[in-house]
């Protein structure tokens, strides 16, 4: 099955709300794998182990709303930049809009939009997980947030006209109609919230429109790095894998609190091979650098992970019929002949 990456800081406030609820933190991270990526806010995660943890918590604690309850403890500031961005922005269209075209650099596996029709906007979340993925928890975790935001970002008393979520009721519902104020319907096709269009166009206070721009600049050349295939996440990470020295296959699938046979099948579901990906991003950055770089082979040897120079280049040749030497002067070559 698929999987998609999710930035730690979605674990923000978890340990708190499980204690508060008399359960144990450390052994549901540990059996999901994620024991101590929440002190790392800004590592990759795997979004079915987060899923998962979400699910356990609220069996442990017999709470059917864990979701709703750890959104109580979680703020704008897990979207970490998309979050900065959104506090900078003129107006809450702008905000909601970014919200919906950076939502990736926070969650791989999640699609928020944002639409309007005769004076009635609607702010929705879709998980793109295929298969038997535990999602109530994180469906109710995402409409918690969203009316933390709107409020930030709008009025501390802002409350949507109605709440529609994708899963069955609890046996009380008491606690989201109190929380949103508002008519709530469960079992609904999509989960989202509706509220008054008229709204989108106030600005936001404190905004600095200056920064607001870095921001958006900054985003925008992120989500050219990281696509939003899984196979794009892979090869980025195991791109940051390779400045730490180590690019193995172990070491990517602990960063993505996977294990090893789990992140293979997930890959022979893409028709792919974690050596396929590791090749492309060894070339892809070889090139980079033989066009780019004047350093030297042997830097470039062990950037790349690879035991020696022989095999590197042995290697380079099989894949595009030259040596990096004599790729490097071609290229050199080349732009000599465009100016």
């Amino acid at each position: 099955m698929t999987d998609y990456l999710l930035k730690a800081s979605a674990l923000a406030g978890f340990r708190k709300t499980v204690e508060a609820l008399g359960g144990e933190t450390d052994p549901l991270l540990f059996r999901a794998g994620l024991l101590g990526r929440d002190q790392d806010p800004d590592a990759w995660i795997s979004y079915r182990s987060f899923l998962q943890v979400l699910e356990d918590a609220s069996q442990v604690t017999h709470c059917p709303y864990f979701g709703l309850t750890l959104s109580q403890n979680q703020d704008i500031e897990i979207l970490g930049a998309v979050g900065f961005v959104m506090q900078q922005a003129p107006d809450l269209r702008t905000a909601l809009r970014e919200l919906a075209t950076y939502f990736a650099h926070h969650n791989q596996g999640g699609i928020v939009a944002i639409t309007e029709q005769k004076g009635i906007a609607q702010w929705s979340f879709t998980c793109k997980l295929e298969g038997n993925a535990p999602t109530r928890q994180q469906l109710d975790l995402v409409v918690g947030i969203g009316l933390n935001v709107m409020r930030l970002l709008w009025r501390p008393d802002w409350h949507p006209n109605a709440l529609y979520v994708a899963h069955t009721a609890p046996a009380d519902t008491n606690i989201y109609r109190k929380r949103f104020d508002c008519p709530v319907f469960f079992n609904s096709d999509s989960t989202l919230m509706t509220f008054e269009a008229a709204i989108l166009d106030a600005p936001i206070s404190k905004a600095n429109h200056n920064l607001h721009r870095v921001l958006e600049d900054y985003l925008s050349n992120l989500q050219v790095a990281f696509a939003d295939d899984y196979c794009g996440q892979i090869r980025y990470v195991i791109k940051q894998a390779m400045i730490t020295g180590d690019c193995s296959i172990e070491r990517v699938a602990k960063f993505l609190a996977v294990n090893k046979r789990t992140l293979q099948r997930q890959l022979r579901a893409q028709n792919t091979s974690y050596n396929d990906l590791l090749q492309e991003v060894r070339f892809d950055t070889a090139r980079q650098y033989l066009r780019e770089s004047s350093g030297s082979l042997t830097t470039l040897t062990d950037m790349l992970g690879y035991s020696d120079l022989s095999t590197f280049s042995n290697a380079f040749r099989r894949r595009f019929g030259k040596s990096p030497r004599e790729w490097r002067k071609q290229q050199t070559q080349d732009r000599a002949l465009l100016t």
